[in-house]
């Protein structure tokens, strides 16, 4: 199992911004993230950065796999 964390300020700010509903979609992809954060889209062939997408919320994020962390870089919203 992976641990969460937040990776940057930007990602701490929009996180600070999502209505409480939001809020509880990024909860479950945290969840999802845990277990099998490999499955997120990966943005190139050869690194480790991915992205989520899941109910109007888009996580942007680094797979630190030796480390057994996910450290989120942005949650954007995206229309639905």
């Amino acid at each position: 199992m992976y641990t969460i964390r937040i990776g940057s300020d930007v990602a701490e700010a929009q996180i600070d911004g999502l209505a409480h509903a939001e809020v509880n979609v990024l909860l479950e992809i945290y969840e999802v993230l845990r277990l099998t954060p490999d499955n997120g889209r990966k943005l190139s062939p050869t690194g480790n950065m991915y992205v989520w997408d899941y109910k109007g919320i888009s996580v942007t994020y680094v797979l630190l796999d030796p480390q057994g962390e996910v450290a989120v870089l942005r949650v954007d919203r995206f229309p639905v």
